[in-house]
């Protein structure tokens, strides 16, 4: 049996190696989670921890108009379910807790129950500030230990994929198998409310919600929209008092802290493999344009290619692999062209690394710049540094651009060395400046292309040869 948890958040730098670790310690084979674009440094650390392997992150900005969380998981529905048995949608805030056995031995007995599952609802048990007001380091769970004396009727639901075409906030619809509640028993709907059971009870397991936290962190938390509404709705600061006082302590089935502590240890020290690699390094421009944008790496510690994370200031990214020259310098491209990940302005990461940088229009480099730092790291480029060529060639002809590209062997694209080869003769020759001398020492093939009006570059080779 494969079972899954999937979740969308924003700005939980704070919860989410607690969160991953305690659901890969109960027996979760796989973690998902939707990054609604966070800017707290929550986004690099879920990339980082995707890079080693510890889970899933999938960029997931907000769409006007669009709730992110029941769109989220429409997605994750349809490209990831189908690998898995059962899978669990709740909240960095939710951790389920049953009360004897394991997940997947609590699943297996509502199989041997009632044979075809459909889904399981596991209600809230609504956990409050203990009394905290500020916020502290140490786990969520063994900070905040008084809730309600009962659950909620309102649950959380694990569902069999090959039974579900739908999932919402709190419920799935199902095509076919029974929906149980965490009794075990086919669920008893409240139908004037049918996200709530009728009635419920602590049952086999409880999804523990740790719903305000401290007063400092329910402050906090009020400035993000919620994830549920397709507006940018707020949490209200007069809920939080609700829960404030709460003096019921549950007994029973304990979170055995010691051992998310220990798993997320070990998450850690291989995060700091990664930081080992990449920190200290620092990310510069080769080349932008509207559809490349090519970039170096300098002083990293690894030959070995790590990943680099560019998001525009649309929200909008793309993570692509470093091609390595050195021990430490790397290159990297990210394509532009028809893609709605570009914009001007930019900011680049490495993944695994502390800091990103932003790139700003002033910041390109010009072309001059450009076609040197081309010439250095990407020489096989030889396409994109010609056109750059002709293009600066068009705009202000000087014969000191040649130099620049003198030095390239264009071995793919050997009219490009002819061209530069003939121009820099043609720019020697005592006759600079007559057509029919450019064609001697270029060759026929040459005139021709100037003289075919269909040639896209024919401008480019005129406005040359005219300089």
């Amino acid at each position: 049996m494969k079972i899954a948890v999937c979740a969308i958040c924003r700005n939980e730098i704070d919860y989410v190696e607690e969160w991953i670790s305690y659901y890969k310690v109960i027996g979760f084979d796989s973690v998902y989670i939707y990054d609604n674009v966070s800017d707290d440094g929550t986004s690099e650390l879920l990339t980082a921890l995707h890079g080693i392997g510890e889970m899933t992150r999938v960029h997931w900005p907000r769409r006007d108009g669009i709730p992110p969380q029941r769109d989220a998981y429409g997605h994750f529905i349809e490209e990831f379910s189908s690998d898995y048995d059962y899978v669990l949608i709740c909240d960095i805030d939710e951790f389920l807790v049953v009360e004897n056995g394991t997940v997947k031995e609590l699943l297996a007995e509502a199989e041997h129950k009632h044979g075809n599952v459909g889904a399981i609802a596991f209600p809230w048990l609504i956990f409050g500030s203990s009394g905290l007001e500020k916020s502290s380091g140490g786990l969520v769970v063994d900070r905040f230990k008084k809730c309600d004396k009962k659950p909620s009727t309102v649950v959380k639901t694990m569902f069999s994929p090959k039974n579900t075409y739908n999932m919402r906030t709190h419920i799935c619809d199902l095509l076919s198998g029974a929906y149980l509640d965490n009794t075990l028993a086919v669920a008893d709907w409240n139908q004037s409310m049918p996200i709530k059971l009728k009635g419920s009870s602590m049952g086999r397991a409880v999804v523990h919600h740790y719903y305000t936290k401290s007063r400092e962190e329910w402050t906090r938390r009020r400035s993000l929209p919620k994830a549920d509404r397709a507006n940018q709705e707020l949490k209200n600061i007069a809920e939080f008092d609700k829960f404030h006082n709460q003096t019921h302590e549950r007994m029973g089935a304990e979170i055995e802290s010691s051992t998310v502590v220990r798993y997320m240890n070990g998450v850690r020290q291989n995060l700091d493999v990664l930081r080992a690699k990449v920190d200290g390094a620092r990310v510069d421009l080769i080349s932008v344009n509207k559809d490349w944008i090519f970039g170096v790496v300098y002083d990293l510690a690894s030959s070995e290619s790590v990943k680099i994370r560019v998001m525009g200031s649309t929200g909008k990214e793309t993570v692509v692999a470093t091609k390595p020259l050195s021990s430490t310098v790397h290159v990297f491209t990210v394509k532009t062209k028809w893609r709605d990940t570009f914009s001007e302005d930019f900011n680049i990461s490495i993944v695994g690394g502390s800091s990103t940088r932003l790139f700003t229009r002033r910041d390109w480099p010009d072309s001059e710049k450009s076609i040197e730092l081309l010439v250095k790291y990407c020489p096989d480029a030889e396409e994109h540094i010609f056109s750059i060529f002709l293009n600066m060639l068009e705009e202000k002809p000087d014969a000191r651009i040649l130099q620049l590209v003198r030095s390239l062997k264009f071995a793919k694209y050997t009219k490009c060395r002819d061209f530069i080869a003939a121009l820099s003769a043609h720019v020697e020759s005592p006759a600079h400046g007559y057509l029919k001398d450019f064609a001697k020492v270029c060759g026929e093939d040459l005139l021709k292309q100037i003289a075919d009006p269909t040639n896209k570059k024919r401008k480019y080779i005129v406005n040359a040869v005219r300089s």
